[in-house]
């Protein structure tokens, strides 16, 4: 074949081809546009009114432990009498008899009361530290742990208390040095 028959072969092609690409456009346009008016919007939820019922108070409550025994195991706790709690009320309380039974307080430099706390024990495992603390608790001490990370590695460290009152935190000293053969410390409580 000649070249120039080639050329105007592709020439027709490629001009049938924009024909087709575009007409249907342009006529499309000259038509009217159809928009579709119905809304996308789901219909209103039926709601039904709910009427709440304010609370009642409860009549036979138990009132909470003593908070020397609050964090104890149930076991261990001794039965409070309700009585005596029912005759007491907040208001009958006077300063004098709160300030004749709670001991005296020192504060430290930022105002806060100074406590005191017995450590144990310092272990590595603390699968046995957790062990111990546990049956402290089950013996009625308010036993807590605390992991430390020194130097040497990483310990665990049982304390007993806070207490206020740093005689009492030397006599519960004393007691688990002679009960658990150790030798225990007395030192600031560190919130």
């Amino acid at each position: 074949m000649k070249e120039g028959l080639k050329q105007r072969l592709v020439g027709a092609f490629v001009l049938a081809a924009l024909a087709v690409i575009f007409l249907p456009g342009i006529f499309r346009e000259q038509q009217g546009h159809q928009v579709d008016t119905r809304t996308q919007i789901p219909p209103q939820p039926q709601i039904e009114m709910v009427e709440f019922i304010a609370p009642e108070p409860q009549q036979e409550v138990e009132p909470a432990p003593a908070p020397e025994t609050m964090f104890l195991p149930a076991e261990s706790r001794e039965p409070e009498s309700v009585s005596s709690l029912s005759n007491t009320s907040a208001s009958s309380v006077t300063s004098q008899s709160v300030s004749s039974a709670a001991p005296q307080l020192t504060l430290n430099e930022k105002g806060l009361p100074e406590a005191w706390v017995v450590q144990v024990v310092s272990l590595s495992n603390k699968a046995a530290a957790i062990k111990l603390r546990d049956e402290l608790q089950a013996d009625g001490y308010k036993a807590f742990l605390r992991e430390v990370t020194t130097s040497n590695g990483t310990f665990n460290r049982i304390f007993i208390g806070p207490k206020l009152d740093k005689a009492e935190a030397m006599a519960i000293k004393s007691e688990l040095d002679q009960r658990l053969n150790v030798s225990a410390q007395v030192r600031r409580f560190e919130p």
